[in-house]
């Protein structure tokens, strides 16, 4: 399996070492880990880490997939509820995921989490779920 860095790594990683992997890095999994090209553990492949910076890349459509994933997992949208209170998703939104992609959502909790499938997602699929969230994708400058 192929990864590919979608958003710039600047932390610690599994090896110790604080790394800069920038935009575009390729990445290869060894056991649950994902590994640079020099051979040093970035982090667990299915850690909020990976999932905040890189993307599945086996389809070549990994930069896509992650801009996609990121935009509407981690996206500081500011709805209002009908009783006031600031929330990511409105009801109608919430009940269209649970709906039309309810694949993509953890089942086992009462808000809105992504599930693992959700960072693995087609890359259609994904840019149904923007478009019908009104969630605008930010390219590459």
């Amino acid at each position: 399996m192929n990864y590919i860095t979608h958003r710039r790594h600047r932390d610690t990683a599994l090896c110790g070492k604080r790394l800069n992997i920038p935009y575009g890095t390729p990445l290869t999994v060894t056991g649950d880990c994902l590994i640079t090209p020099d051979g040093q553990a970035v982090c667990f492949r299915h850690s909020e880490n990976a999932k905040q910076h890189f993307s599945i890349n086996d389809d070549g459509m990994g930069l896509v997939r992650g801009a996609l994933t990121y935009a509407i997992a981690y996206s500081q949208r500011d709805r209002t509820g009908p009783d006031g209170k600031r929330q990511r998703f409105t009801a109608d939104e919430i009940a269209m995921l649970q709906r039309d992609w309810g694949r993509y959502l953890r089942q086992d909790l009462d808000v809105i989490l992504f599930n693992d499938n959700f960072f693995a997602a087609p890359v259609y699929d994904l840019q149904q779920m923007a478009r019908a969230l009104g969630i605008k994708v930010k390219g590459r400058r």
